[in-house]
């Protein structure tokens, strides 16, 4: 039943009397049309024009896309049209490493989370420092108690007096 159907939509549109917005597509929302448009793609048919992989080249390259779960939406939404295929069959299928591949060679590849670089707060210190305080409990010397003991004992709860245990009042 879903072929007949599928026919007749593919009639449909070859005859111009029905028209797909991008949100239509299989795997594309309101949101993927939103960030297309702001690339120039505005409709189905210069999406088709262009490709999926051209299209996530652009997305990247505008800054509008982080992952690359969105190449495999664009690349299913348009194959085999106008029906599409989900983007978790085409993430899995052998046509994944080639268009990786194509979109490193365009320089539009995703950063690893291992390589891409981390944003530093602002109260983030370089690697290889240690806090003055830290530094004081590591700096041992025979005869001194070790760090562990040593901040046991002059750590005092948040009244600064001490605790008083029942029956020494």
């Amino acid at each position: 039943m879903t072929t007949a159907r599928n026919v007749k939509v593919r009639r449909r549109i070859a005859a111009g009397k029905l028209r797909l917005r991008i949100r239509d597509l299989r795997n594309l929302g309101p949101r993927s049309e939103q960030m297309l448009a702001r690339v120039g793609i505005r409709d189905v048919e210069t999406l088709r024009r262009r490709g999926g992989l051209a299209a996530y080249v652009a997305l990247r390259r505008a800054g509008e896309v982080a992952t690359v779960n969105a190449l495999w939406a664009l690349v299913g939404a348009l194959e085999p049209w106008p029906e599409g295929t989900d983007w978790r069959e085409v993430a899995a299928s052998e046509r994944r490493l080639p268009l990786l591949l194509a979109a490193e060679q365009a320089g539009a590849a995703p950063e690893s989370r291992r390589t891409a670089p981390r944003r530093a707060s602002r109260l983030q210190r370089p690697r290889g420092t240690r806090s003055v305080r830290r530094l004081q409990e590591e700096a041992w010397a025979p005869g001194l108690p070790f760090p562990s003991e040593r901040s046991a004992k002059t750590k005092t709860p948040r009244g600064g007096a001490g605790r008083v245990r029942r029956g020494e009042r």
